[in-house]
């Protein structure tokens, strides 16, 4: 019996440029993939964060390691989408993917993380931001630009203190930088829509999570999917 369910066909989905596929496997070969995956990122974590005392110092760690790690994607290479790991062994992402790496990150160490896409002030350009769980508040990150910012006490800016003080968005450069030629800034207008999936795609990464994950889609119940 357990060898006949280790043996079911299952698959991955993989898109490559503007194609996607799906690329089958026994099931047994994807949970161990999916657990190998599970320990790399355990492991890269424990190594990245491996001198910091704080969240906020892993945190910080975590962006750094992320920015420095992985760059634009190449002009003459496709865009994959596929596991967060695979775009880490890359090197390359797109600014979406840069949230990705970095909130999976972060999530592996201890700090819970997800990412979304913000709306710019007509609602047609989306630009995904990172948000992380530091000191009780999701503070609002951008890891594809290295951009966070402070209030006057030295924290770092919360959604709500952004909602709440638009001025903490500082630098000269904000004013200088276009998004499909939207005015950046304008994606940090909106945060007050932003709202945690029951389970970000971070935490789907681990085992115990995802197990819970799939038992829930198995009865039906109903689960908030993120569009990550």
């Amino acid at each position: 019996m357990v060898s006949a369910v280790m043996n079911l066909d299952v698959s991955i989905k993989q898109g490559v440029g503007a194609s996607y596929r799906y690329v089958h496997m026994p099931l047994y070969v994807k949970w161990t993939q999916f657990l190998a995956r599970h320990y790399e990122y355990a492991r890269l974590v424990k190594e990245i964060t491996r001198y910091c005392k704080t969240d906020e110092e892993k945190v910080l760690a975590v962006l750094n390691w992320t920015r420095e790690h992985i760059r634009d994607v190449p002009k003459d290479m496709p865009v994959v989408d596929d596991h967060i790991l695979n775009i880490i062994i890359r090197g390359y992402a797109t600014p979406g993917q840069y949230q990705d790496v970095f909130t999976t990150l972060c999530t592996y160490a201890g700090i819970p993380a997800f990412w979304d896409r913000c709306y710019s002030d007509n609602h047609k350009i989306r630009y995904a931001l990172s948000f992380v769980k530091i000191g009780g508040k999701w503070g609002v990150f951008d890891a594809y630009r290295g951009k966070y910012f402070r209030k006057n006490n030295g924290e770092i800016a919360a959604i709500e203190d952004i909602i709440d003080n638009s001025s903490l968005l500082k630098g000269e450069d904000l004013d200088k930088i276009l998004v499909r030629g939207i005015p950046y800034r304008e994606f940090y207008h909106n945060l007050q829509h932003v709202e945690k999936p029951s389970t970000s795609r971070a935490e789907k990464q681990m085992p115990v999570r995802r197990v819970i994950f799939e038992a829930k889609k198995l009865v039906g119940i109903e689960i908030e999917e993120s569009d990550q």
